[in-house]
Parts: structure tokens; sequence; C-alpha cells
């Protein structure tokens, strides 16, 4: 009797090994690919060169915003971004004041998915990385965060210290914009932000460089790709810009300096921008522009 059912049941059973062993391919195929790219996200750390200043003539730490000339800076080498954070490591970033031909400047909201300071507003910003200049990285900035192609950059032959860049939107090499980009400061500012034991008494210290990117057409005219981390953006005239920073300045709490060690902390995170600290930053280079 067992022959009749002997041939159907091998094939059952084959069938069910076959459609198994396709099954368990398939799931470590997917695996592993989840695994490298989450890996490669989590590992890839952002190495941001660290620097000290002179004891001669800063005998004490700059006071915030104060100009400094970043010839004077002493390399110490590099650190993961967030070392850099946590430690106070000096380093140095990038602040974009993208302007379009009509003289409106860009802000970007964060996503209410990030973990730092999610649903505030911002300028582009960027940290310098490890081998680049200043002026890489702003073109990494803009190539990154508003979805250009940039084919290099030169001097500007029309305003002196000034240089441009060719940028491509979205890759597409038939349309160019012939981009201006200068300092809003003469040197860049020095920034210090102590968060206090609210977050692990992390200081943040940048050299600070203001940068006017201005494009040559209007805002309208231009296709503009913006990073995932971004959930909403506006144009704002400078007058509009100044309102608002201004009255925003209103949310600003007291600094906070503990009587045990002197851990300061400058405030808690009011208002529409992440802190008052980076407010600041945005106020004093618009001071310098109008």
């Amino acid at each position: 009797p067992w022959r009749g059912v002997g041939i159907p049941l091998i094939i059952i059973v084959l069938l069910f090994l076959i459609i198994h062993h396709v099954h368990h391919r398939n799931g470590n195929a997917n695996t592993p690919s989840l695994r490298i790219s989450t890996s490669t996200t989590s590992s890839k750390e952002e190495l941001l060169p660290i620097y000290e200043l002179p004891t001669k003539p800063f005998s004490k730490e700059p006071a915030h915003l104060t100009p400094i000339d970043p010839s004077l800076l002493i390399s110490k080498g590099s650190h993961p971004i967030d070392i850099a954070h946590r430690n106070g490591h000096l380093h140095t970033g990038h602040i974009l004041y993208v302007m379009d031909a009509s003289g409106k400047i860009l802000f970007l909201q964060r996503s209410s998915h990030v973990v730092t300071c999610p649903g505030t507003w911002s300028m582009l910003g960027e940290h310098a990385n490890v081998g680049e200049d200043a002026r890489q990285t702003v073109v990494r900035g803009v190539e990154e965060e508003l979805g250009f192609t940039a084919l290099g950059f030169d001097e500007s032959t029309d305003f002196p210290g000034a240089w441009t860049a060719d940028f491509h939107p979205n890759n597409n090499m038939k349309t160019s914009l012939h981009v201006t980009i200068q300092n809003v400061t003469e040197f860049p500012l020095y920034y210090v932000r102590h968060y206090g034991p609210r977050n692990d008494n992390r200081i943040d210290r940048q050299l600070t460089y203001l940068w006017l990117v201005h494009f040559p057409k209007s805002h309208e005219e231009i296709q503009w790709v913006l990073d995932d981390e971004v959930a909403n953006h506006k144009w704002m005239s400078l007058d509009e810009v100044g309102s608002w920073l201004s009255e925003d300045a209103t949310n600003d709490k007291k600094v906070y300096t503990s009587s045990e060690g002197g851990l300061k902390d400058d405030g808690p995170d009011e208002g529409d921008f992440c802190h008052g600290t980076i407010r600041s930053l945005y106020e004093a280079g618009l001071m310098s522009m109008l």
C-alpha cells in the first residue's frame, strides 16, 4: 500500500525543501545588506580636524563671537564629531547665507524625526571634514543639502576676495548657475556653547566662517532638491530675517552657572531656532550684511 504514495510523498518533501532553501537564501541575502547599510551608517563617523589657540594672545578663552584669524590655529589631529563636541575640542564650521537674486535668504526647518534640534529652523551649516579646505566644505554643503553638482570654483572678477562656482541643479549639466560666494565677516567667529548638566556638560567650540552664497536667479526659477532631513523651507528678506531673529530673542532664558564647579549652562532650547547661541551667530552675520 505504501508504494502508491511513496513517489508523491517524495515529490512533496522535495518541493518543501526547495521552497525552504530559496526562502532561507533570500532571507540571508536581504539581512546582510541591511546590516552592511546600518553598520556603514553608524560606524562611518565624521572626522573633524581639531585645533588649539596659542596662549598668546589668548591667555583665556575668547568670548562668544570673537573674530579670530584662522592662521593662528594650531592643528591637533582629528576626532569623531561626537567626541569633538563631548570634550569641547575646537573645530571649524561654516554657515551659508544662501541668497537668491531678489535678496531673499533661505531658512530650513529640520524634520521632527532628527535627534538634534527637531522641528527648529536654521541656515545651511556644515562642519569642515578632514582634508577639506574652506571652499571645498562650502561647495559640498551646497551639493549635499540643496541638490546641486559643482564642476569647480574660481576667483571672482567682480568682487574682491570673493570666488565663484558653477552649480548644476539636480545633476542637470545642461543648466548652469554661476554662483558668487564671499565672506560675510573678515575673520571667522569664535562660537562657544555650554550645554551644562542637562547634556552631560558638553561644550561646542567652533571657529565659524560665515558665507554669502549668492545665486543669480530668483528662488522660484531654480530647481532645489532639499535633504531628507528638511521638513520645510522658506525665503525671507533681510528685514524679515532681522525681525524674526529679534522676536525670537524674547524666548531666551538667563545663563545658569552652578555654584559647584562653575558648571555653565547657556540656557534651555526655546523658540524657533535650536537655541539662542546659534541664533546670535546668525544675527552677527546679518548685521555685517546690512
